[in-house]
């Protein structure tokens, strides 16, 4: 049986790398990455023809992205930083390489596309049209999810939220963050009033296979089923990885967004899966996922 041959753009990145580690087996993988065997720079237009035109795929999945909620925050309105850069001008160079060389696309996108006053969202919800609501990273996915629809109207978005794994050094998830704030002591009040789905990043190698071989288009969640605060999942993740959860300080949301200065986020956030859950897809619930990546870390996962 001939393999999906699928371009991995964005191969080394924290849910990229995972995807490309459990999906090794059911597809031929292309590892592209700004900087490895298969370069590709998605900033740069002729960049990104050239890795198309050099290499035979079906599919690409775009992992790349700048997703530092806080230093995208610093740029809000500069559309040369690299935050808008590589999400919407990378975007725009890919899906435009997609449309020329006739590839499927699946686009990593995240759930503050919306503003998170009336959560979870479904997937038909509209993203949110005034940037002033949501942050500048989250502005600039809404951005790139447009550029896909008008480029490459049979694509698929797939949506995921607060991503989490067990050992990845290159950078600190949800979970890691937790335990590494309780391990130097340093945990900051966390928020009660907050709701998030968090996305099991192993979740996506068997959505991803499976919206595949479905040859499916549109938006896609994949995303806890369950909503829990913030509170309760660093409750749970300390708790699992044998610590103290008492000891966690607590903090609201709506207190925090108070300051003008401080960086929107999603109150009442997350994502509803209906749609892949139709697809005979159930994604992993945020307590569960816990519960594996401590298995998986063999308690270690700092």
């Amino acid at each position: 049986m001939i393999k999906t041959k699928i371009a991995v753009i964005g191969a080394s990145s924290m849910v990229g790398s995972r995807f490309y580690e459990l999906a090794e087996d059911d597809f031929d993988l292309i590892k592209a990455d700004l900087n490895g065997e298969n370069p590709i720079d998605i900033t740069n237009s002729k960049s990104v023809e050239d890795f198309f035109q050099n290499h035979g795929f079906d599919l690409a999945i775009l992992f790349s992205a700048y997703t530092d909620v806080e230093g995208a925050q610093k740029q809000k309105g500069d559309k040369n930083g690299p935050c808008w850069q590589i999400n919407v001008e990378g975007t725009k160079n890919v899906a435009g390489a997609c449309r020329k060389f006739h590839k499927r696309l699946i686009f990593v996108s995240t759930d503050f596309v919306f503003d998170g006053v009336e959560g979870p969202s479904a997937e038909d919800k509209p993203t949110q049209k005034d940037y002033e609501k949501i942050s500048w990273y989250g502005a600039s996915k809404v951005e790139a999810e447009k550029i896909i629809q008008e480029i490459l109207p049979e694509s698929v978005i797939l949506r995921i939220a607060y991503p989490y794994r067990s050992r990845y050094e290159a950078k600190d998830d949800i979970a890691k963050r937790y335990l590494k704030l309780y391990r130097d002591q340093k945990m900051y009040p966390v928020f009660t009033d907050q709701l998030i789905t968090p996305t099991f990043i192993d979740d996506l190698a068997p959505a991803i296979k499976l919206l595949v071989e479905k040859g499916v288009n549109g938006i896609f969640h994949v995303a806890s089923p369950k909503v829990v605060t913030q509170y309760n999942f660093a409750k749970k993740t300390i708790e699992v990885f044998g610590g103290d959860p008492n000891t966690i300080p607590k903090g609201s949301i709506l207190e925090f967004l108070k300051n003008p200065e401080v960086t929107p986020r999603p109150i009442n956030g997350g994502l509803k899966t209906e749609k892949i859950q139709a697809l005979g897809f159930t994604p992993t619930s945020w307590d569960k996922g816990i519960e594996i990546i401590n298995g998986q870390s063999k308690g270690k996962l700092i």
